[in-house]
């Protein structure tokens, strides 16, 4: 596993970590032939138990999971009106 390889696993773990511990269920579905993959973003039990109306779902599409995750991610941010400010 090289360096980059690394890097981008690590990324996904933490990103996965905090969509479990907002109670979300991310479902992935990579498509080998085209090179490409889907992620979906749904509200799991923990979450529509937790708020008083659930967080709303959000898709995303990307050339690898990741960016599918990230893609998602970034839309579901746009449809809760949040800021998000990267800090590198």
């Amino acid at each position: 596993m090289t360096y980059t390889e690394e890097r981008v696993a690590a990324e996904m773990g933490r990103v996965l970590l905090a969509l479990y511990r907002a109670g979300m269920q991310v479902r992935l579905s990579p498509d080998a032939l085209r090179g490409r993959a889907s992620a979906r973003i749904v509200p799991g039990p923990a979450a529509k138990r937790r708020t008083q109306a659930p967080p709303r779902s959000a898709s995303g599409f990307g050339d690898s999971p990741l960016q599918a995750i990230y893609a998602a991610v970034e839309r579901m941010n746009e449809q809760s009106g949040a800021i998000v400010v990267p800090i590198d």
